[in-house]
């Protein structure tokens, strides 16, 4: 019975593990700004307002995720957000660099930016929710709008993040804060890479693998106990 236990411990441990293998974290904001998955710490706002299962932000109000990514240097970041003001010039989406420089990924009139990586590509256009993934592997660094790739560019480590460190909608001291935008996000997420852009995430509740280890975790410890008396 022991050697049952200590087996079916071990698969239930492995399912609980593999629930959600690519996405890591999940910030919905539905009135909190914490993760949706219970795995990561919470996203903090500079401003802005949460409201109607979004963050609403003006001009260089942001989030800052701290500890954000499984590994600097190959990862997932996917966002829906929209922008309210003005597609015109540079606005930073993600600070890679804990806004000490001008390298990130922005909206650049009307268009997906890495600067300095990459090229432009696929088309923003204003009070209208778009999904942006930016997947980094090795030292390629690839850029999805709506779940359809727009560019794949080699990486001198700038979207290596300062720190484990990511700002949203901030930009940066190198330019005077001067390139952001007024708009709102709907979600933010954190996967290990862009193999499961596009999972929608739930909410973190026991689920069956971990009601079965609950469950054997009990059935042992009342065996233990009678063992004892």
């Amino acid at each position: 019975m022991r050697n049952f236990l200590a087996v079916a411990l071990l698969v239930a441990l492995n399912s609980a593990n593999l629930s959600y293998a690519g996405l890591i974290k999940s910030y919905d904001f539905d009135g909190t700004f914490t993760d949706t998955l219970g795995n990561g710490v919470d996203i903090v706002a500079s401003g802005g307002t949460l409201s109607g299962g979004r963050y609403s932000f003006a001009n260089n109000q942001g989030l800052r995720l701290t500890n954000a990514l499984p590994s600097t240097t190959d990862y997932g970041i996917e966002l829906r957000f929209q922008v309210n003001d003005s597609v015109a010039g540079y606005n930073k989406l993600i600070d890679f660099q804990a806004l000490a420089s001008d390298i990130g990924l922005y909206v650049r009139d009307g268009s997906i930016d890495f600067y300095t990586a990459g090229p432009t590509g696929g088309s923003i256009a204003l009070n209208t929710d778009y999904t942006v993934g930016l997947a980094r592997s090795g030292s390629t660094i690839e850029v999805f709008l709506d779940g359809v790739s727009l560019f794949s560019v080699a990486d001198s480590n700038q979207a290596v993040s300062a720190g484990n460190i990511l700002n949203f909608f901030e930009d940066d001291n190198a330019t005077s804060q001067r390139e952001s935008f007024i708009g709102s996000v709907d979600w933010i997420r954190i996967h290990d890479d862009a193999s499961t852009f596009g999972t929608q995430p739930v909410q973190a509740v026991p689920e069956p693998s971990s009601l079965l280890l609950f469950s054997l975790l009990g059935t042992l410890g009342l065996r233990l106990r009678r063992r004892k008396v």
